[in-house]
């Protein structure tokens, strides 16, 4: 279990150049996306091809000592999700898994903005403890457990 530290960290953009991973042309591709898309920039970044999801999640690991969990081996509280709204939960790419006493288990597919752990802490009333996961099983697990509703399609006519 681990809750993320206060201390200032490296920009996971440079992170990644550092790394070799991506370029830093690629890295402003993706920050001018997330500007309009909202989106996290390892979202963007696997979108875009140019991050595999294991070497994104490798580096969560290892440049921010988060533990790693494989969901799909872990029997998940499945009633945690109905603590933070869908839109939340898939725009920050998180899935709340369990709850030992005041700490909530998240899994995250980037290290969230501190602003985006107080709002954790306020909504639940739990500190959140934050484990990496990939981005393809997050996203698994949140469209299955906290689908985003869909708009409501277009009357269509009787011709009947």
């Amino acid at each position: 279990m681990s809750s993320f530290n206060r201390t200032p960290r490296p920009k996971l953009g440079e992170i990644l150049i550092d790394m070799g991973l991506v370029t830093e042309e690629q890295v402003q591709q993706a920050l001018g996306v997330q500007e309009t898309t909202k989106e996290t920039l390892g979202s963007i970044m696997v979108d875009m091809g140019c991050l595999s999801d294991s070497d994104f999640t490798r580096t969560l690991v290892m440049e921010y000592q988060l533990p790693y969990i494989i969901l799909e081996n872990y029997e998940l509280d499945e009633e945690l999700t109905s603590l933070l709204s869908a839109e939340f939960l898939h725009s920050h790419k998180l899935l709340p898994f369990d709850r030992i006493g005041d700490t909530l288990l998240c899994a995250v597919t980037e290290v969230p903005k501190e602003e985006i752990l107080e709002e954790i802490t306020r909504q639940t009333g739990c500190k959140p403890g934050l484990y990496a996961a990939s981005l393809s099983e997050v996203n698994r697990y949140l469209s299955h457990l906290a689908p985003l509703k869909q708009q409501a399609p277009a009357e269509t006519v009787d011709q009947g």
